[in-house]
């Protein structure tokens, strides 16, 4: 693997990544030096070559981990091949690192008990392992595609690797855990070197294609000259030129897989931003919204205030000339006011930062006082507002009384608004653990292509863009959310134009914990 990432890796973590290869190697190659010798001053020579490796293998892995991410380094990886250095010198020029050699385990010399600074080397070795794992785990969790397949085969690798590495630390102090473990340091070797095949971790699967091609086109070719007949010749020479052509092709495939491969990864990681950004966007708009309309809620209701006392002559009479421009005013108000209510129950109902205050109302007594309050409206245009109780007699219901009343005064209020004549009931039923509530007009009714996105936001149906136009189709949607924070259903019904609609609503009698 070193020697892979070292001559043929095209990027700078390749090269990183082979330098801690060699590290690896280092180590192990020492440690089976020291375990085959009993001569100590040969073991202290191991020892201190063995630590060659294990100086930079966490500064390495912390300097590949970084460059893998493409997170910032400066300037803690300079300063830690500065603190590598500063150890390596002290193993190799004085007994401030390795002070003692020790026999353990009636087999091999152990570096122990350690020299004083060999102390903050092992804890910066765990301190560098643990945050480098924690960085990979926590780039796992945001990770997305290609690179989060990579990120979990590399951290398995190494945290296996390491889990079992670092026990060697034990003898030094004392703690005689025979090193066993060790075996699974070299874990990562097989783990990585198959993601690297299978998921093209270093992006360098078309070089392994291209060695092996290489490999056998000289076999094939070194073949030929093993012939012993002219006959063998001509077909060990085709089978060469045949395979130079197969292999020519195989590697054009590869590469076309690969760079496709990395054009959707690259494709993956643009939309992933793009999305995070839209996140963000989304979340400003709701918190902007969700100001504003606090910011004009306060005034509107001060305007709405004063209209009303100057309407009802608490400043004086008011002549029919100024009252009529007046009242224009208080209902442009309303509207503005029902808009940023809609405006605010919508921000709330994005940030799932609606409150429910439950409560045991009766509904027919809520039906009524909402008939009563826009009786005014459906007498101006002489339509008759009816209640009809189809069960005897209805049970209290647990429900938030507020969000029910905006549900029932907003389709009652649209009942009225979109019909020229005729008639609404309002028909209420109890049944099978719930209460039912219709509201039929006798108004323009619905296609069923309108009647489909009816419960979106910013949707009306066309007789409401012909007759209502100060409309924001907020309504619906917002009834509907209310709705559904109660485990009950709202739907519509019409028979086609000119056949009225009927809009029902269901609602659970006891309150449903979710």
């Amino acid at each position: 693997m070193a020697v892979l990432m070292l001559i043929i890796g095209k990027q700078r973590f390749h090269h990183i990544w082979g330098l801690f290869c060699v590290s690896v190697s280092v180590w192990g190659f020492g440690a089976y030096q020291i375990a085959t010798t009993q001569n100590i001053a040969e073991a202290d020579m191991w020892w201190r070559i063995t630590h060659i490796g294990v100086i930079f293998i966490p500064i390495l892995f912390t300097h590949f981990v970084y460059e893998f991410l493409r997170r910032k380094q400066k300037p803690l990886i300079p300063i830690l091949y500065v603190l590598g250095f500063l150890f390596l010198w002290a193993n190799f020029f004085s007994d401030l690192f390795i002070a003692n050699m020790r026999w353990v385990f009636n087999q091999f010399y152990y570096d122990s008990p350690p020299g004083i600074l060999y102390i903050p080397f092992t804890a910066l070795f765990l301190w560098l392992v643990f945050c480098t794992h924690f960085l990979l785990w926590k780039a796992l969790k945001t990770a997305s595609g290609l690179k989060k397949i990579q990120i979990q085969y590399f951290l398995i690798g190494m945290a296996v690797s390491f889990a079992g590495g670092s026990l060697s630390f034990l003898p030094v102090y004392r703690i005689d855990l025979y090193p066993v473990l060790n075996i699974f340091a070299f874990l990562y070797t097989p783990i990585v070197t198959y993601a690297i095949l299978k998921n093209q971790l270093f992006g360098i699967r078309t070089i392994f294609t291209q060695l092996l091609v290489g490999l056998i086109s000289v076999l094939l070719f070194v073949n030929i000259f093993t012939s012993q007949a002219p006959f063998e010749y001509i077909w060990k020479t085709v089978l060469f030129v045949a395979f130079l052509s197969a292999g020519y092709l195989l590697i054009q495939s590869v590469l076309k897989e690969v760079r496709q491969k990395e054009e959707l990864q690259k494709l993956t990681e643009k939309l992933a931003l793009a999305n995070e950004n839209l996140i963000k966007l989304d979340k400003a708009k709701t918190e902007f919204v969700s100001i504003a309309s606090h910011q004009l809620r306060t005034p509107l209701t001060a305007v709405k205030g004063y209209l009303s006392l100057i309407l009802e002559g608490s400043y004086g009479k008011v002549s029919k000339q100024v009252a009529d421009p007046l009242k224009k005013m208080y209902e442009s108000n309303e509207r503005l006011i029902h808009l940023v209510n809609d405006l605010l129950n919508i921000s709330r109902i994005q940030s799932g930062k609606t409150d429910m205050e439950w409560g045991s109302i009766d509904i027919e007594k809520l039906v009524l006082d909402i008939m009563e309050e826009l009786n005014v409206k459906a007498e101006e245009k002489t339509i008759e507002l009816k209640l009809e109780k189809l069960t005897p007699s209805l049970p209290m219901i647990q429900v938030d009384r507020e969000k029910i009343r905006n549900v029932l005064l907003n389709i009652i209020d649209n009942a009225i608004r979109y019909t020229e004549q005729g008639s609404i009931t309002i028909r209420v039923a109890h049944a099978d653990g719930s209460v039912r509530i219709a509201v039929q007009d006798t108004g323009q009714g619905m296609t069923k292509e309108e009647i489909a996105p009816l419960f979106e936001s910013f949707t009306r149906g066309n007789a409401g863009q012909k007759m209502w136009t100060e409309g924001t189709g907020l309504g619906l949607y917002i009834a509907k959310q209310f709705i559904a924070m109660h485990k009950g259903k709202i739907w519509a019904e019409s028979e086609g134009k000119g056949k009225g609609s009927t809009f029902s609503i269901e609602l659970p009698i006891e309150r449903s914990h979710a």
